[in-house]
Formats: structure tokens, C-alpha cells, sequence
């Protein structure tokens, strides 16, 4: 049942909802649209209005200090008709009875946008994408942080900069972490033969294109489409839809396209101090943080300290249902106390790369003092809990935050929750097997489901208990048997439109985005069927060109390895030798057993067939754009040995599906 749960000690709810595991894939009969009028999301239940009413009482909604901070230091906004308007429904202060008033609330902070002086020599452009863009005025040019996740979002916020600041060259660009939607835009500032003359520098934390690669290119395919969860990219904005992302607003101004430029520059050491075009900038590298490259930035005359996304107005992440690495919150947080301690004291302002500022630095020492605690917090009493033997599920049901963080909005979980970060905690140090051998080899999800509703009396009897259920605000159950059926046979109407009013009310509950937005989103599918992919998430390549053209061969090949098809690549052994021209490089490939491997800079002995190319036309073939042998006949590759043996490789790769289901049974490939 729908509950509001009270922090011991103080104030402050925890209403926690379990995302029904929907790792699915779905029946062609499924997926096909119905010819019917699409149903709609429901109202909310007085269950959900009753989740409202508890956090209007224990919340500190008087509170108005982070809109006076929002709006602090406007200068514009673009031009009406140039920007989203997707999101003027937030205009109304009145909270709606289908979004939780503690969104209701970050949504609408999220909805300040334009440009804003943080100091003199320090601006930023926020709410025209998810994350912020800051510029930072040297002697001569400007230093760009961060340029989003598209390059014309980019290139909206440096015209919107430009339009009220002098127009000067950039002299450099900063990548504070290794997440797209702080490097995609970089072409929309940046100008690769400016970058290549030396005159504009990009710099990143060590290990940057590693952890690229590592998340948004070997797992991109499944990344992305599990972000359409996470960020609600196929709901309607509004009231009963996606009203924000948690972290902000998803929808970026202008022509979408994810960009990226190699750094030129890495920082390698804990600490390190540059001057760049005047400006002193002292970096803190804190890798394994919220993501496995970042670093924060610290301008000692202008004594503003920039976290990255190490400290925002959310409780973050440490597993993001999109997916990526488990993050090391107890190293999370030892660097915002580092921080604290060697930066705090010279601070008037603090910023991130997501929302607005923090002024004064009584109050930076705060903030930064709750957001250290806070990741801590989670790390040791998850850990504490794990060493008494409770399971994941068993300890993010009993983990409360202490009063002292419960009322500090920073802290609240909109875009990560307690109890998902509680399980986070338990997978990195224990994996996903809670030791129970029942869950030690599980019945695959289809076939334990058939045989969940044959043990519980047919389709029909579980549906008729669930409704009863559902009428009494047990929504958390009725979305699990809800899954158990619709896995079964997921032609089953009366069970999808169950589970879809469910996962309604789930959402509408929800204070945190991305759990709003999961469940809506499961919602969607259910009654509408798959939507297809759309906007920067669709793939219409194998891989992304604006990636490929980034990564060296060797890590082009490490990637493909994760496509090649093992049993249809177990019939032959080959190994190869490439030659690449323009960006020498030399790399011996052998794919034996179905498992591809390399040797960088060298050529092997034993090799079937040795190839000569272009980088542009290596490019080409490995985005399927032309095959081996059509480089061949056009002049871009030479071939000696067997033609077969090099072209093999790209034989039995696998093309991955952006849109594959979730809420439903994987189709038979």
C-alpha cells in the first residue's frame, strides 16, 4: 500500500516505490499499434493525494531561497519562438494532483532559463538544455565549461553569451566529466582546425575517452534505450506526463547531434594549477566519482568553486537505471570534504554543471558540508546494514535519512533515490546475488511467469485479485503480478492496462524525476505498444560516427569485439594485419574462438591477408558505409592476401535494435 514514511527523529517522508524488473524484449503481436483510441493516463487515487498532503506538512516549502538563487544575476533569455516552450505549464505555482509537490517544485526551478553573471568574468547559461554551460573571460578569449549535450544547444547558448558579452575567441574548452551532455555540443563552440592549430585547447580529466567509450559506445546501444526510461523522452510534457529529469530539462534548444573533440590536454594529478589565457584555474581531479573521469575547477580571484556534478541540488546517482558503473560514494564524498577543506574558505560562490549557484560562503561551507554527509551517510549505513545480513530489497526499505539532510532540498532524491543508491551500495561490494540459492539460478523471467500464473489460478484470477488490490492503493504489488502476466501471454489487454494504471499512480507518487519518468514511460508502452526510437537517441549507424572518428583503430576494435557474433564466428580463425594511414596506426587483429583480440603496433607474422587505408576509409567500413571490398575497387584500401580473411570480421557482426522493449517479453530473434 501507498505510504508515507517519516525520517526517526524529525521530518521528512521517504515514499519508496520498486520499479516492477521489466528486462524485457517484446512479442511481435505486441508490438503492433492497436486500432483502438489510445488510452490515457489516469488521475491520481487518493492514495497518491495522500503521499501529497504528508510531504506539503513535513517539507520546508516556505523555504524560498533557492528561486531567489535561481533568478539571481539574469541577463536574458532567447527570444520567444527561438527557445522551448514545452514546459509553460510551470508557470502555476498551484501543484497539479498528479505530480508530487516536491518535483512540482524542482520542476519549476528547472524551468528558470537563460543567461545568468554568476560573477564579473563568470556567466552561465542555464535551463536551455540538461546541464549548464559556463564561460569564463580571459585576457583575450573565453574559456568555455562544459558545452552540453548537442551541438545546437551549443551553439544557442554561445550565440545567447555573445549577444550581450564581447564576442572573442575560445582559447579553451573544459570537459568536467565524461557524461554526453557535457561534451556532445563541443562543435557547437569549438572549431576542430582551431583545436588542431593549437589556438583553442580541450582539456579533460584523465582516463576522459576511456570512460567515453566505455559508456556510451560499448554499452550505448542498451544505454540508450534504458535512458528513454530514465529521462521520459517519449511522454507528452505536462501534468500527467514528463515535467522534468531531475538534474533538468532534457528538451535542448536547437538542431540536436552529439559531437565530441579528443582532449588535448589531460590533468593527471590530484591537484593541479594552470593559468590558462590569464585565469588561474586550480584542478581537482576526483575520478570514480559521479562518473569514472570528472574533476572540479576552483578560480582563486574569483573565488568560485565549480563541483562538476559532484554537488547539485538533487541527491545524485550511484547506479543511474540507464546504467553505468557502480559509483564509489564513500570516495564521493571524501573529495567534497577535500573540498571543503582546502577550498571553502576562499569560496563566495559555489556552482555545478547543473542548476543554479549558492552565494555566501557561510553557505557554500554548508551545502557542501550536507552533500559530503549525505553520500557518506548512504555509503556506511548500506554497508552496516549488508554486514547484518539484510538483502538489497530489505535495506532500502529501511533506510530513512536523518533529519538534518530529510529538510535539505539539496538532498532530497530527484534524480537519484535512497533506495536505489542503498542497492547501488550492496553491488559493488557484493554483487547481484544476495546468497539466497533460490536466486542462485532463477528460472529465465518468461518461463517463471507462465508458471507464476498457473500456480496462482490462470490470468483471470490474478487479475481479479489485483484489481482488488489496486482499489486498495497496493499499487507497488499490483505492478509485480502485473509483470508476471503480461510476461506470460503479452497479447493479455485487461493485464497491460492493469499494470499501465499501476505504473500510473506509481509515477504520480514519485518525488523523484527518474522514477516518475520510468514509470510512465512503462506506462506508455504498455497501452501504446514500443514507440520508435526518436531524437538523440535514435541510431540509424552500428555505431556513432562522431565516436568512431574520436577513438583510436584499436579502440574501434575493442568495440567492435562486443558485436561480433561468437557462434557464427566460431567456425574460422583469422588474423589480419591493418595499416592505417593519415593517423598511422598498425594494429594485428585475430579472431579466434569467436573472441576478437589485437596487438597495437605491430604487424604478425602468421597473417592471412595485410590491409593498407585511409583513416576516412577505415571509417567508413566500420560504419558500414562502404564494405571492405568497395574501398578496394575505389582505390581507399589495398588488400595483400586473402580478401575473405580481412572482410570476415565484418560478416558476422551483430547489429544491435535502439528499441528494444522493456516492459514485455524480448522477441524471438
Amino acid at each position: 500500500m501507498l505510504r508515507p514514511e517519516v525520517s526517526m527523529g524529525g521530518p521528512g517522508i521517504r515514499w519508496r516505490a520498486v520499479i516492477a524488473a521489466l528486462v524485457v524484449a517484446l512479442d511481435g503481436s505486441a508490438r503492433a499499434q492497436s486500432s483502438a483510441p489510445p488510452q490515457v493516463p489516469n488521475a491520481a487515487a487518493p492514495a497518491v493525494r495522500a503521499v501529497y498532503e504528508t510531504a506539503l506538512r513535513d517539507l520546508p516549502f516556505a523555504d524560498q531561497q533557492d528561486f531567489a538563487d535561481a533568478r539571481r544575476g539574469f541577463i536574458a533569455t532567447l527570444p520567444a519562438g527561438q527557445d522551448t516552450r514545452r514546459y509553460g505549464f510551470l508557470n502555476d505555482e498551484k501543484v497539479p494532483d498528479t505530480v508530487h509537490p516536491s518535483l512540482w517544485r524542482l520542476a519549476r526551478l528547472n524551468a528558470i532559463n537563460g543567461l545568468f553573471e554568476v560573477v564579473p568574468g563568470v556567466y552561465q547559461v542555464r535551463g536551455l538544455a540538461l546541464a549548464n554551460v559556463t564561460f569564463i573571460e580571459g585576457a583575450k578569449g573565453v574559456i568555455i565549461v562544459d558545452p552540453l549535450g548537442s551541438v545546437g544547444a551549443a551553439r544557442a547558448s554561445l550565440d545567447l553569451y555573445f549577444a550581450h558579452r564581447p564576442k572573442r575567441p575560445v582559447v579553451a574548452v573544459i570537459y568536467t566529466h565524461s557524461h554526453s551532455d557535457h561534451y556532445g555540443g563541443v562543435r557547437g563552440v569549438a572549431d576542430e582546425a582551431e583545436v588542431a592549430a593549437g589556438r583553442t585547447a580541450i582539456i579533460a580529466p584523465a582516463g576522459f575517452m576511456n570512460a567515453v567509450i566505455a559508456e556510451s559506445v560499448v554499452a550505448g546501444n542498451a544505454m540508450a534505450r534504458r535512458a528513454t526510461y530514465q529521462f521520459g523522452t517519449s511522454l507528452p510534457r505536462g501534468e500527467r506526463g514528463a515535467v522534468d529529469a531531475g538534474l533538468g530539462k532534457i528538451d535542448g534548444v536547437g538542431v540536436p547531434g552529439r559531437s565530441v573533440l579528443a582532449p588535448t590536454m589531460s590533468i593527471t594529478q590530484p591537484i593541479e594549477t594552470h593559468t590558462i589565457d590569464g585565469v588561474a584555474i586550480v584542478f581537482q581531479l576526483t575520478p570514480a566519482s559521479e562518473a569514472p573521469a570528472e574533476m572540479h575547477l576552483f578560480l582563486p580571484k574569483q573565488r568560485v568553486l565549480n563541483l562538476a556534478e559532484n554537488a547539485t541540488k538533487t541527491m545524485h546517482n550511484l547506479l543511474p537505471f540507464r546504467g553505468t558503473e557502480v559509483r564509489d560514494s564513500s570516495a564521493w564524498s571524501k573529495y567534497l570534504g577535500a573540498a571543503l577543506a582546502q577550498f571553502g574558505p576562499d569560496t563566495d560562490v559555489l556552482i555545478a554543471q547543473h542548476h543554479w549557484p549558492t552565494w555566501g560562503t557561510a553557505r557554500v561551507a554548508r551545502a557542501l558540508a550536507n552533500q559530503r554527509d549525505l553520500y557518506k551517510y548512504i555509503h556506511d549505513q548500506s554497508v552496516r546494514l549488508m554486514n547484518h545480513g539484510y538483502t538489497p530489497e530489505e535495506i532500502s526499505e529501511e533506510l530513512v535519512l536523518p533529519p538534518g539532510l530529510a529538510n535539505d532540498w539539496a538532498a532530497r532524491g530527484y534524480y537519484g533515490t535512497l533506495s536505489h543508491n542503498a542497492k547501488a551500495v550492496y553491488q559493488k561490494y557484493l554483487g547481484w546475488y544476495d546468497a539466497n540459492p533460490a536466486n542462485l539460478n532463477p528460472l529465465p523471467e518468461r518461463e517463471a511467469s507462465k508458471k507464476y500464473v498457473e500456480y496462482f489460478g490462470g490470468a483471470a484470477a490474478v487479475i481479479a485479485k489485483a484489481q482488488a488490490d489496486f482499489a486498495k492503493g497496493e499499487y507497488r504489488w499490483v505492478a509485480e503480478v502485473m509483470r508476471h502476466v503480461v510476461y506470460a501471454d503479452p497479447t493479455n489487454t485487461e493485464a497491460r492496462r492493469l499494470a499501465a494504471d499501476a505504473f500510473d499512480q506509481l509515477g504520480y507518487a514519485s518525488e523523484a524525476a527518474t522514477w516518475r519518468n520510468a514509470y510512465l514511460v512503462g506506462a506508455q508502452e504498455l497501452r501504446q505498444g514500443l514507440l520508435a526510437p526518436r531524437g538523440a537517441f535514435e541510431r540509424r549507424e552500428p555505431l556513432d560516427p562522431e565516436m568512431v572518428r574520436a577513438m583510436r583503430a584499436t579502440d574501434v576494435f575493442d568495440v567492435l569485439g562486443t558485436h561480433v557474433n561468437g557462434p557464427r564466428a566460431w567456425s574460422r580463425e583469422v588474423v589480419v594485419n591493418w595499416s592505417l594511414t593519415g593517423r598511422p596506426e598498425q594494429v594485428a587483429v585475430t579472431l579466434r574462438n569467436g573472441a576478437l583480440t589485437y596487438a597495437a603496433a605491430t604487424r604478425a607474422a602468421n597473417a592471412a591477408a595485410s590491409v593498407t587505408l585511409s583513416r576516412d576509409s577505415f571509417d567508413g567500413i566500420v560504419l558500414g558505409r562502404q564494405s571492405l571490398a568497395e574501398a578496394v575497387k575505389q582505390g581507399g584500401a589495398v588488400v595483400d592476401g586473402d580478401l575473405s580473411a580481412a572482410t570476415f570480421l565484418f560478416e558476422v557482426l551483430d547489429r544491435f535494435d535502439a528499441g528494444f522493449a522493456i516492459v514485455e517479453p524480448r522477441r524471438p530473434r
